[in-house]
């Protein structure tokens, strides 16, 4: 486990009470926390990849937005995935899912976090499988 800097104690607590292995990371001076072998749906090419979360220098106030992968994520049906970047992380090629809240989900400072965070990464996931909506 890594701990480059500090997440707050609710943070900490919904990662660990969820049983994650996590870590928090400085690259290029910037905080990420590293969720290791994330459960991925199946339909997808992986059942478990790393997600890492960019945590801003104005989180918790501010969103956590987009999530990243490796390894990188494909649909087994070969339906291409959309609004997807590869990103260098970790000396590894990270895959960017450019997925963003709504005015209808907007961040809600006090509530949102590290955690309802994964919540939305889950519902992201999802919604690419065939059959969703």
């Amino acid at each position: 486990m890594r701990r480059e800097f500090q997440l707050n104690e609710e943070d900490v607590a919904g990662l660990d009470g969820a049983g994650y292995a996590w870590d928090a990371i400085v690259e290029q001076r910037v905080n990420w926390v590293v969720v290791r072998g994330f459960s991925i749906p199946a339909g997808y090419n992986v059942p478990a990849a790393d997600a890492a979360l960019r945590i801003g220098p104005s989180y918790p106030d501010d969103q956590i937005d987009m999530v990243y992968f490796h390894p990188a994520l494909a649909l087994q049906n070969g339906r291409q995935i959309k609004a997807l970047t590869p990103f260098a992380l970790e000396q590894k090629q990270y895959q960017q899912w450019s997925r963003h809240r709504t005015a209808a989900n907007p961040w809600r400072p006090g509530l949102d976090n590290v955690c309802t965070h994964l919540i939305q990464v889950r519902n992201w996931l999802d919604r690419e499988l065939p059959g969703a909506s």
